[in-house]
């Protein structure tokens, strides 16, 4: 796995394979999240920044990610939300753990936990950074202008 779309495939395969992932969704920015449908409990991936580097002439692209696990519960049901929580966290260390069983040499951060309000139900939100090093192609090749 050498580019972007390949781990778009890999995490995207993960999401459409998991029974607790209902739906797995890719945002060009965070903005997005407030103006969509979410069938829940929903995967979000996002792309936040890359770095490129020629250290000790070993050319590499390292990107950095953010990941969503949203999920909806009743207001006012404690077990609920401790239950979603978990959940949620557990389906974040199934992604790292996939990842890493398909050779991509993934970097999670840690997991921040969360919740938003709405009228009738909560929204259980697990976020994480994650990073990814990817091999560019060597500067001896031709570049296109």
């Amino acid at each position: 796995m050498n580019d972007l779309t390949s781990l778009y495939e890999s995490i995207k395969t993960f999401a459409d394979g998991h029974s607790m992932v209902n739906q797995f969704i890719l945002v060009g920015s965070e903005d997005e999240l407030s103006h969509r449908e979410f069938d829940y409990r929903t995967l979000v991936m996002l792309a936040m920044e890359a770095n490129l580097s020629r250290e000790l002439n070993s050319p590499i692209y390292t990107l950095d990610f953010g990941i969503f696990v949203l999920d909806r519960i009743f207001v006012d049901d404690s077990l609920a939300h401790m239950s979603s929580v978990q959940e949620n966290i557990h389906i974040l260390g199934q992604l790292q753990d996939y990842l890493l069983q398909q050779n991509l040499d993934v970097n999670f951060q840690e997991v921040e936990l969360t919740s938003s309000l709405a009228d009738d139900y909560n929204i259980t939100i697990a976020m994480s950074d994650f990073s990814i090093s990817l091999a560019r192609n060597p500067y001896i090749r031709t570049i296109d202008a």
